[in-house]
């Protein structure tokens, strides 16, 4: 069953591993599919109504390892199992690695605690394998504004471990359909012609300064490919980024304790993803830490 975690103004809902989703793509240890601010929900689903599958597509805020590197895939043989951190031992097909493939997979072991109303635990241990080893620790704590999604990796096998993280933020503030009243910010001006790929193929997006505001509905997908090309500290690169519904009067926000290794914008008919990569090198022995902060206000 769920964990419930809450406050005055915020309910969060996780879920255990393997409650729901099975997918052979994103993190089972430990799913926020809820958060509630002031009775408004704040978070959606991957996919369209009648084509969802809770199984295996993405719900809330759902994170992934190695969406385009996994750890391990290229050195392996065919039938060979490789690990995705937080999800389990795959085995590898004759074809380049795919993050939509549904995978043989293996899981993993995991365990959950509610420590409190504001906090929770999550945990998975890989076992060691094709001299690969972790233990993967990822805790929610409740705020007064907001949670804090703390993360710790620790390398217990004999080979490094190098790969990123993101969280594929599937956001829909009141059940209210992408399209006018939303705004997307980030704390730096956004530069078209350095981005990596533009797919609008409605014209929904319209790009002012540090900001993407969607004019209209659509029903297709669409993307903006490394929207922090080309910047640099100094011109406002940080790991976060802010979403606003007018009409709802709700706002909610990221901020990462790393500085980003890429950021892109994704999203659908529902639901927006802004997408802040970390990536990190890990060797045998050590441990790497991280945090995501979530804040909700009213606007």
């Amino acid at each position: 069953m769920a964990l419930i975690l809450k406050n005055r103004s915020l309910r969060v809902r996780i879920e255990k591993a393997g409650e729901v989703y099975r997918g052979s793509r994103f993190d089972w240890n430990g799913t926020i599919v809820s958060a509630r601010f002031q009775g408004i929900e704040t978070l959606g689903q991957e996919k369209p109504f009648f084509s969802r599958n809770p199984r295996f597509f993405g719900r809330g805020l759902h994170n992934e390892f190695g969406i385009h590197t996994p750890v391990g895939y290229d050195e392996c043989s065919v039938g060979q199992w490789f690990p995705k951190i937080g999800t389990g031992w795959l085995k590898k097909d004759d074809k380049p690695y795919f993050f939509y493939t549904r995978y043989e997979l293996d899981p993993l072991s995991f365990t959950a605690e509610q420590v409190s109303e504001k906090e929770a635990v999550f945990t998975c241990v890989s076992g060691p394998r094709n001299g690969y080893a972790y233990e993967y620790e990822k805790k929610v704590s409740l705020e007064d504004d907001g949670f804090v999604i703390s993360y710790r990796l620790e390398n217990c096998g004999e080979k490094p471990i190098g790969t990123d993280e993101y969280v594929h933020n599937f956001l829909c503030i009141g059940k209210r359909p992408m399209g006018d009243g939303y705004v997307l910010s980030f704390p730096w001006v956004l530069k078209p012609e350095r981005f990596s790929e533009i797919n609008d193929p409605d014209g929904i997006m319209a790009l002012e300064g540090p900001d993407v505001r969607f004019t209209r509905r659509t029903r297709k997908q669409f993307y903006l490919g490394t929207v922090s090309e080309g910047i640099r500290e100094e011109d406002g690169l940080r790991s976060q980024w802010r979403l606003v519904h007018k009409r709802a009067a709700v706002s909610i926000s990221e901020e990462g304790s790393f500085l980003p290794s890429k950021v892109a914008v994704w999203g659908w008919s529902s639901v927006v993803s802004p997408e802040l990569f970390y990536s990190f090198r890990v060797e045998s022995g050590d441990i790497v830490s991280w945090t995501r902060r979530y804040r909700f206000s009213a606007v």
